[in-house]
Formats: C-alpha cells, structure tokens, sequence
C-alpha cells in the first residue's frame, strides 16, 4: 500500500492505512488521550461530539529518539497545545473534529475506521482552506504521525519523528507542486 497522501478533487488530503486490529484497539489509539500522546498528540479523551478538547502535542515523546527540532518547528520545542471541537463521534468507526491552521484557517479532520480482511482499515480526510504553508507541513505531519501509529500498533520502534516529517516535507513538495502552486 501506498503510504502518500492524494489530493481529493476538492484540494482535501486523504490517507489510509491498514493497521492491526481489532478495531478497537485502534479506535482506542484515537481516542483515549494517553495512547493518542504516544503517536500524535494527548490531552483529552475523545468522549463526546459537540465537546471540546484540549490537544496537547510534545513530538519529543513520539519516537526514542534525541532529535533537534528543525528551526522551522522551533516553537513547538516546549510543546503545544490547543481546543478543538469533536464534531461528530460514533465509536469505533468515526471521529470528526475541528481545528484551527497555523494561519487561522480552519480545517475538519475525519477519521473513518472499518475492518478489511483481517485489518483495520483507517481513512484520514484532512477538509479545508488548506493555504501552501500549511499543505505540506499538514501532508507530511499526518503521513509521520499515522506512520508512527502503525508501527505501534505493531509492536515496531518507529522512525525518528523530525528527519521522517522533513524529508517527507520534500517529497510532498515535489509530488504537489501543480496543487500547491494553485493553493494561496
């Protein structure tokens, strides 16, 4: 399977992967904060649609290893956090919420989970006022995180977080330039 995100007609990212199951297991790596810490972000546990959830990101604590933050992510060295609004919730299949973009511009991020020949099946659908900034730094932060994911799932040390997302970076770069040159 192809790992790359594809630009959907309407300039959204989606990702899928086939991971471990059960597929609860895998919706508990979502939704439950503290699994969620060790692949994407912590903070609060996905309950309730119509909530707000406070995300807490410290990509330090993702992967064994000691990297520097690249410059452009310098910011993000002591951590980050911020609201989101759950949307939309129906365990174990899907979560929407709503969040913000560095420039303001909000986004919707829908996780769909199904089973699919002994896997799970996991759908990531990144909606919104995507700016060129912001695409490629989102493209490469979800295919880092949901890599991340999966070689948890399955019992694997992931690659170092900063070198994967940058060299990533450069490969979304180049596979979108028509895409982010129409971006603004």
């Amino acid at each position: 399977m192809n790992n790359y995100g594809e630009v959907l007609e309407d300039g959204s990212i989606k990702f899928v992967r086939l991971l471990p199951g059960p597929i609860d297991r895998v919706w508990s790596w979502i939704a439950n904060g503290e699994k969620r810490a060790r692949w994407f972000c912590g903070g609060s546990d996905l309950t309730n649609a119509d909530a707000t959830v406070r995300f807490e990101f410290k990509h330090q604590n993702l992967t064994p290893h000691n990297e520097a933050f690249p410059e452009e992510y310098k910011e993000m060295e002591d951590g980050i956090s911020f609201e989101v609004e759950v949307t939309l919730l129906e365990p174990p299949h899907k979560v929407f919420f709503n969040w913000a973009g560095e420039e303001g511009s909000p986004s919707v991020v829908e996780f769909y989970l199904s089973e699919e020949n002994g896997k799970v099946r996991l759908e990531l659908i990144q909606r919104g006022d995507i700016t060129s900034k912001e695409f490629t730094g989102s493209a490469s932060g979800w295919h880092t995180h949901l890599d991340i994911l999966g070689d948890k799932l399955a019992d694997k040390e992931p690659e170092p977080f900063w070198s994967t997302l940058e060299a990533l970076a450069d490969d979304y770069k180049k596979m979108f330039e028509d895409h982010l040159a129409r971006l603004k």
